[in-house]
């Protein structure tokens, strides 16, 4: 996994230094401001309270920021995450058989898969370091953010035949949690002169202050008060659709 990244890293980068080049022959590529519209992957690393119940997991996000003349650039980010590595599985004990296995309504073993689910939500703020001369709009990008994140364990089963962990009654067994949450990323941001490739790669970091957001463990039969410190590290790929606006000096008006 670490040589994939590496390898994907290392080949998105020489690709952009491609694409400089490949303008600074041409052109020089000026300052822009303007809307940054975000699609990304990311694949994490839980840390903290979070690594004691999921492994690895993946994101998919979307934002919508805006990058100004100087290279500040503000906006928002939403991620969803999933996985399917849930190392948390004690909530069970109490309703499971002899052969600790839970027991559906018909009396036969249960099929049941626990999965992750989860969701980021931060305002974003961040400053980008132009790299080479002729493109100012490309360069090291360092962002961090403030907002909310939530996750929980997703329990698919049948709700026919195991009643006991299925609807409503999901909702004790699946350690909801949320609370506040910082972000930092820090990569590579391309805006390619042609609009050709737009993209970002890099570094994730996630630190979250929560707390259980049930108002009681099924399985404990009380209230969890503990507070958490759920950390994610990881990588980011993302596909960046510029939209430039022009800078007063630069707009044109026609009169009759």
């Amino acid at each position: 996994m670490k040589y994939t990244i590496r390898l994907l890293f290392t080949t998105l980068f020489v690709t952009a230094i491609a694409l400089n080049v490949d303008a600074q022959q041409k052109t020089t590529f000026a300052p822009k401001q303007g809307y940054l519209f975000d699609v990304q992957y990311n694949i994490q690393n839980p840390g903290g309270d979070l690594e004691e119940r999921f492994g690895w997991n993946s994101a998919i996000g979307v934002g919508a920021r805006y990058k100004f003349l100087n290279g500040w650039i503000a906006g928002v980010q939403y991620n969803w995450m999933f996985g399917n590595r849930v190392k948390e599985v004690s909530m069970f004990d109490s309703i499971l058989g002899p052969s600790q296995e839970i027991i559906d309504k018909d009396g036969l073993f249960s099929v049941v898969r626990l999965n992750q689910r989860g969701h980021t939500l931060t305002m974003n703020g961040g400053k980008l370091f132009p790299l080479l001369k002729h493109n100012k709009n490309s360069g090291i990008l360092v962002d961090v953010g403030f907002g909310f994140m939530l996750h929980r364990i997703d329990i698919y089963a049948s709700s026919l035949s195991v009643p006991q962990i299925t609807e409503d009654y999901e909702k004790g067994y699946d350690r909801l949690t949320g609370g506040l949450a910082l972000t930092q990323f820090i990569g590579y941001q391309h805006l390619d002169p042609k609009k050709r490739a737009n993209f970002q790669v890099g570094f994730t970091f996630q630190q979250a202050f929560t707390k259980s957001m049930r108002s009681i463990d099924f399985d404990t039969r009380v209230y969890n008060p503990t507070k958490r410190t759920d950390l994610l590290n990881g990588f980011r790929i993302g596909i960046t659709i510029p939209v430039y606006t022009k800078k007063t000096s630069e707009e044109e008006f026609f009169i009759d």
